[in-house]
C-alpha cells in the first residue's frame, strides 16, 4: 500500500475511533507508541470483516472493562453486546470516511471475543492504535488490503450521504 494510501486509512481511523467514543462522552488520548499495547489488559473484542471492490479485510476493537461500561447507554446491556455494536459504529464511520475517495464497504455481523488478555499475533506492519482515557484502554486493529492501482487521494461526489446519527424516513 503506498504511503497516501496509508496516511489516508489511518486518519479516518484514528478520527473515527475518537469521534465515536466522544460520543458517548468518554473523550480518548491516542498514544503514539503502538508498542505500549502489548502490556495493555483488554478483556473484550468485537471484530468485523469488510469486502468491497475497492478494499477488504478486519476491524478489531478491544477495550477494557471500565471504558466499555462508562460508554454504554443503558446499565442492563451486556459488555458482550455493546463490544459488538461498538464494533459495529466504529467501522461505519470508517466506511463513511472512506466513501468520499471512492471506498464502498460491505459490513459482515460482529463477532465477539473476551478473554483474560487480548492480542492479536504481531505484525510489524499491523501495529494497533492505541488510545488511552481516564480508567482504561482501546485498541484498534485495522488490517486492510486495497485492490491494485486503488488510489484513496482521488475524491468521488458524495452529495446526499447521511451522517453518523441520522436517519431517514421513506
Amino acid at each position: 500500500m503506498n504511503s497516501e494510501n496509508a496516511k489516508i486509512i489511518e486518519q479516518s481511523v484514528s478520527d473515527s475511533c475518537l469521534s465515536l467514543f466522544e460520543h458517548y462522552q468518554l473523550p480518548l488520548v491516542r498514544v503514539d507508541d503502538a508498542s505500549q499495547a502489548e502490556s495493555v489488559q483488554l478483556l473484550f473484542c468485537g471484530v468485523l470483516g469488510f469486502s468491497g471492490e475497492q478494499m477488504r479485510g478486519t476491524l478489531l476493537l478491544a477495550t477494557s472493562r471500565e471504558p466499555l461500561g462508562r460508554t454504554s447507554p443503558t446499565s442492563d446491556a451486556s459488555l458482550r453486546e455493546w463490544i459488538a455494536e461498538l464494533a459495529n459504529q466504529l467501522l461505519g464511520r470508517i466506511k463513511n470516511r472512506l466513501i468520499p475517495h471512492g471506498v464502498t464497504l460491505h459490513l459482515s455481523t460482529p463477532l465477539v471475543l473476551r478473554g483474560l488478555h487480548i492480542a492479536p499475533l504481531p505484525r510489524a506492519e499491523l501495529a494497533p492504535y492505541l488510545f488511552a482515557c481516564d480508567g482504561g484502554n482501546v485498541c484498534v486493529w485495522f488490517d486492510a488490503e486495497l485492490t491494485p492501482g486503488v488510489d484513496l487521494t482521488k475524491m468521488v461526489e458524495t452529495e446526499g450521504l447521511i451522517g453518523e446519527g441520522m436517519s431517514t424516513l421513506f
